[in-house]
């Protein structure tokens, strides 16, 4: 009896432990998922914080840029100046397009992607940006930056407001120097309080992410003292987690500071008479770590011995022209490695510009001077995705195109053993995906694998199908006159389909009961479009028949894929019958 009872005490025990350990996995695997779910909110907040403050970056050197394309059309009357000024600035104008969708009750993810791309925001960071914006637009440090970035935009408005009053005040007529200088001070100041919204905006955004790390720290290591209560094989697998959380959100931070450190572009002025400059901006200290006095000291030939030997020839050929600065030997661009004063190599780019005395002659080069070391490497990676992405499209194009043949195989298989009409109509259908597998075969065959050279397909297509009725008893002649054209992808496969339609019923209806004849098939420029017509002098259409009034399916086919495109089709019938397709290129419809 006691040993019963021993026994049911310790079944009893074990299935407590048993309940006690399933309770402790259970609990351990919800800490672990908060912890991922840390995680994954800490590396979306930083991309997307990381995202605003290198977004801010491209703003402010699209604000100074436009500062300095108008001070130069102020003193300078120059037509280009002027619109380099309204050009730069579609970084702001697009960066306000989203700011303005994403405060919408419903906004649309296509235009918040369209404003942040046209501020030359990175693709994959733009999800993370809309993250901060509306999952934490409740916050102080975002609603202060939101501020900033609304009274930006607005002084952006009153930027462009001023310049069409210069623009149309120049244009009207003489205009004093005084007035001139007065403008250049009204626009020093305007820019002062558009620099002063800019470093509001960074601010606020330094202070979220170190706000945002606070909260995210004390979370995890809360966990992490509830994980090691648990247990020791739990606590060393949470430890490692969080090492490595760590690590990823050091990592992610270092790459803040950086961005945030180097988003100010150098500003500087060199006088052509002298060789030296007479003015480079404070931001030189954050870039190459020189101070202001050093390079006002040396001047052009201190920079070239610091520019990476690869690079020195080509920058020795920009710096022999200040000598005789001409406007079509002026580089507006030049991108070259710079050496720190650690000794480190740096991309920079150098946007330029010429300042002329009154007499038209060059004077004075002024220029921004960004770091694009980053830049570089991606272009490189993406390059490196790109080619991998076309290759593997490529295959695809090419799998399409086996599996089509595979299926027009097969339906000749389906033709033993039934009667006439069926075969008629599965040799319909072999005919219709045959010239969807050569289109492609054509993007396989092509460098551009969303295009199709459109008179080679017509060609090979007519070929095809000429092979298919070609016999002795009849002699139907093929003539093409078709002109050099590219068609993309989304156009050429319903109009191969609208060709093979029309090239088979003239073999079929309009050379029936002929042994010889013609067919027709030209591609031509009309008007602002193109026009593709089919044409036979085989047999005459019945009085009053019109063939879109037919119920067949190949006309169904026409009607329906000629819509497609946006063409448009008549018939003409006389001597020849004329099938004439018109549409308008992409470019001219846009």
């Amino acid at each position: 009896m006691s040993s019963i009872y021993d026994l049911a005490k310790g079944s009893k025990a074990r299935n407590d432990v048993d309940r006690k350990i399933f309770t402790l996995i259970i609990f351990s695997l919800i800490c672990a998922a908060l912890i991922i779910l840390l995680v994954n909110m800490s590396v979306s907040i930083s991309t997307g914080i990381r995202a605003y403050v290198a977004g801010e970056g491209m703003w402010a050197k699209a604000q100074k840029e436009s500062v300095i394309h108008l001070t130069n059309y102020i003193y300078t009357e120059d037509e280009y100046e002027f619109e380099s000024f309204q050009s730069v600035l579609r970084i702001n104008l697009g960066d306000k397009k989203a700011r303005l969708e994403m405060v919408k009750d419903d906004p649309d993810i296509d235009v918040i992607f369209e404003g942040f791309l046209a501020g030359y925001n990175h693709p994959e960071d733009i999800p993370h940006m809309i993250t901060v914006y509306q999952k934490f637009g409740w916050l102080s440090e975002v609603q202060k930056a939101t501020d900033a970035w609304k009274s930006g935009d607005d002084k952006i408005e009153e930027l462009i407001s001023f310049a069409d009053q210069i623009h149309q005040k120049i244009n009207d007529g003489d205009v004093s120097i005084e007035q001139r200088i007065s403008w250049a001070a009204d626009l020093e100041v305007l820019d002062h309080e558009l620099t002063e919204q800019e470093m509001i905006f960074a601010g606020s955004m330094g202070e979220l992410a170190r706000k945002v790390r606070g909260y995210l720290q004390w979370s995890t290591i809360s966990l992490g003292l509830i994980l090691i209560a648990l247990g020791c094989w739990l606590t060393l697998r949470f430890l490692n987690s969080t090492k490595i959380w760590m690590r990823t959100l050091e990592e992610s931070e270092d790459k803040f500071r950086t961005l945030f450190s180097n988003s100010r572009d150098v500003l500087y002025k060199m006088n052509l008479t002298t060789q030296q400059y007479e003015y480079v901006s404070p931001g030189i200290k954050n870039m190459l770590g020189y101070e202001t006095e050093e390079f006002l000291a040396g001047g052009p030939k201190w920079i070239y011995s610091n520019i990476h030997p690869k690079d020195k020839e080509s920058m020795a050929r920009v710096m022999e022209r200040y000598e005789h600065v001409k406007n079509d030997h002026f580089l507006p661009v030049v991108e070259f490695r710079l050496k720190d004063k650690f000794g480190k190599y740096k991309w920079v780019s150098n946007v330029r510009s010429l300042l002329k005395d009154k007499d038209g002659n060059p004077e004075a080069i002024v220029g921004s001077v960004r770091d694009i070391s980053d830049k570089k490497m991606q272009d490189n990676q993406l390059r490196a995705s790109l080619k991998e992405k076309e290759i593997l499209l490529q295959e695809i194009h090419h799998r399409v195109k086996n599996n089509l043949t595979i299926v027009s195989s097969l339906l000749e298989l389906q033709k033993d053993g039934v009667n006439e009409e069926t075969k008629a109509l599965l040799s319909a259908s072999q005919s219709r995906i045959i010239s969807i597998a050569k289109v492609h075969e054509k993007l396989y065959e092509s460098t551009n694998l969303s295009e199709i050279q459109m008179d080679v397909y017509i060609s090979e297509l007519a070929e095809e199908i000429e092979k298919a009725y070609r016999s002795d008893k009849k002699n139907i002649e093929m003539e093409l006159d078709i002109m050099p054209y590219v068609m993309e992808i989304n156009q050429a496969i319903p109009c191969g389909l609208i060709l093979n339609e029309l090239i088979n019923n003239g073999y079929k209806h309009g050379f029936s009961g002929r042994k010889e004849g013609i067919m027709r098939i030209s591609l031509s420029k009309k008007g602002k479009g193109v026009e593709l017509v089919v044409e036979n002098n085989g047999n005459k259409l019945e009085e009053g028949f019109d063939p879109f009034e037919s119920k067949s399916l190949g006309m169904t086919l026409v009607k329906v894929l000629i819509k497609r495109f946006e063409g448009e089709i008549t018939v003409e019938s006389g001597e020849w019958i004329r099938f004439c397709i018109y549409f308008e290129e992409p470019k001219a419809r846009a």
